[in-house]
């Protein structure tokens, strides 16, 4: 499975979100408002659908909620605290992990929708760039409701803070490719690589 092919399902999957596309057997619940809901597990739901064709091509399998390689820190005494890898911490999950038929991890995918607090946002973060965690791409998606400039400030600000504090010793150079898109058509799409 190449980068381009993932990167096409990915956004299949935003435009499926955005249109309510018949390309996807979900139904998404509404809020009494008859606002439609869309939260982390639909994103996820849809994004498995459109795999499914990469899936079969290449003999791959998917995973989710995947128990990390390593150990974290994120809470103590009940209380949010700079996440770290911490060998005496506990094992975390990914949301979903795509693998070849020898379990190798080909991608490393964390979904969020809306726009969590800072510590989800790090939580996530922390696991994606520990070169422990061992996977040819690694992303990190998110849906909004809305994207305008102080959305995507916000967001820029909680996907780049100090790395440092997050891995004590970063001495991989892989890149996370973070994409964030709105349910809106003309909102702007956010890609970087951080």
């Amino acid at each position: 499975m190449t980068k381009e092919e993932l990167e096409t399902v990915i956004d299949e999957t935003f435009s499926i979100l955005r249109t309510n596309s018949s390309r996807s057997r979900i139904i998404f619940p509404t809020y009494r408002d008859k606002r439609r809901r869309v939260s982390e597990q639909e994103f996820r739901f849809v994004f498995v659908e459109q795999l499914q064709t990469l899936l079969v091509k290449y003999d791959l399998f998917y995973s989710v909620e995947t128990p990390t390689n390593d150990k974290y820190k994120f809470t103590q005494n009940r209380q949010n605290v700079v996440p770290i890898v911490d060998k005496n911490g506990q094992s975390a999950n990914f949301d979903l992990t795509i693998v070849d038929k020898d379990r190798n991890t080909i991608a490393i995918i964390e979904f969020k929708a809306k726009n969590p607090n800072p510590h989800e946002y790090a939580k996530d973060l922390c696991k994606l760039w520990n070169p422990e965690e061992k996977s040819t791409y690694k992303y990190f998606l998110n849906l909004f409701e809305k994207i305008e400039k102080g959305t995507e400030e916000s967001f820029n600000e909680k996907i780049t803070p100090k790395i440092n504090h997050w891995i004590p010793e970063k001495t991989s150079s892989e890149k996370i490719i973070v994409k964030a898109q709105s349910l809106r058509d003309n909102d702007p799409k956010i890609r970087r690589e951080i």
